[in-house]
């Protein structure tokens, strides 16, 4: 959980205001079903330090992920959430692949899915029918991850009904606090 001051969206420098503005406009976009608006505002975020904008979106659908399952979660919920996202952005986001998805959700929870459990890399692995990794991409793009993120977001502050300003805060005070710690 966040601690110390809590930074708002009017404290922000200009580039990261502008992060939090596409943030906002895409996740509108995305759950008004406006591919155009989507793609704008993603694109505007492809403008961006791709790390920051993958570890505030990260933190974000970390923040809902906790609040909407504060008991925590299991794989039936990360499914559910998966496949309820996917259903619905599919009609305008063609391009959504469920195991993006999964992907920014484990990113988003720690855990960092870069080999699957028998080690061997996604460009060694010859496709199983049943294998649960084989839609799940190991490497996405930054851009991949950002509409993906964005997707999860829509969803998710669509679930808990409250305003995505106050998670977008809470992501950047976390980013903050972050930065502060790493330097030396």
């Amino acid at each position: 959980m966040v601690s110390g001051p809590r930074i708002t969206l009017g404290d922000l420098p200009p580039p990261a205001r502008a992060i939090a503005t596409a943030v906002t406009d895409a996740v509108g976009a995305a759950q008004a079903g406006d591919a155009a608006a989507f793609e704008d505002a993603a694109g505007r975020l492809g403008l961006a330090d791709p790390e920051h904008v993958r570890v505030l979106l990260g933190d974000a659908v970390r923040l809902l992920l906790e609040e909407l399952h504060p008991d925590g979660l299991d794989g039936d919920d990360l499914r559910d959430v998966t496949a309820r996202c996917a259903r619905a952005a599919a009609p305008w986001f063609p391009g959504v692949r469920p195991g993006a998805l999964v992907v920014v959700l484990a990113g988003a929870l720690g855990v960092h899915p870069d080999t699957p459990p028998d080690g061997t890399r996604d460009d060694e692995r010859a496709p199983e029918p049943d294998d649960p990794w084989s839609d799940v991409p190991l490497r996405l793009s930054p851009d991949d991850v950002a509409r993906h993120a964005i997707v999860l977001l829509a969803d998710l502050t669509g679930a808990r009904g409250r305003p995505r300003r106050g998670y977008l805060e809470a992501a950047f005070t976390e980013l903050a606090r972050r930065e502060t710690v790493e330097q030396p």
